[in-house]
């Protein structure tokens, strides 16, 4: 088999250049490493990588929804996702999204390895499941971008929707959670393990 491209993306510098380590050292070509997504985005479409290995939980726009961007723009480059969140939602999610694998960060590095190439040669390791989380994707990638603080002005402009659409997203899912206020919808969606704990600015 030919070496297989990766484009490494985590906006921890010591996680992210710890993966590109030992990937080049077991005969990976590393093509790129980004800390977030746009600029991962923006790599990808460059370097056309064979597979995007993504931290789900990056700053601004989340792993999941780059992963979805990533399928949309560049479909023959597989993503495997590494999360902290041990929980079949969140694989379900993840299959949705259209990545081939999903991978806790404890994960062995010979597991890891060994999953790469498999996805490098076209296995799907995550089948399609039934999500059963109570939000939509695009509600969830506006409650997670809350919980990092951002306004809706600023949502929309990341998620390039209308304001309009994105406060819709926002009171569906308050609906949905049971909340009166934007901190009760993150304390909500946190308690459910949809956005991890990030000491955000909950104005």
């Amino acid at each position: 088999m030919r070496d297989v491209r990766v484009l490494v993306v985590d906006d921890h510098p010591v996680v992210r250049e710890g993966l590109a380590a030992l990937l080049g050292r077991a005969g990976f070509v590393v093509v790129g490493e980004a800390a977030e997504a746009l600029s991962a985005l923006a790599l990808a479409v460059k370097t056309r990588p064979d597979v995007a290995v993504v931290d789900v939980a990056l700053p601004g726009i989340s792993g999941l929804e780059l992963c979805r961007r990533l399928r949309r723009r560049l479909p023959e480059t597989k993503v495997v996702l590494l999360s902290m969140f041990d929980e079949p939602e969140w694989r379900a999610e993840a299959a949705r999204a259209g990545a081939s694998a999903y991978l806790l960060k404890d994960v062995s590095a010979e597991e890891l390895l060994a999953a790469l190439r498999r996805v490098a040669q076209g296995e799907n390791l995550l089948p399609p499941v039934e999500s059963t989380l109570p939000l939509t994707a695009r509600e969830r990638e506006v409650v997670w971008l809350l919980a990092q603080g951002k306004k809706t002005p600023e949502i929309a402009e990341l998620l390039s929707r209308s304001v309009t659409t994105i406060r819709a997203h926002k009171i569906s899912a308050m609906r949905k959670l049971g909340a009166h206020s934007t901190r009760e919808l993150i304390q909500a969606a946190r308690e459910l393990g949809l956005v991890p704990t990030l000491n955000p600015r909950e104005t």
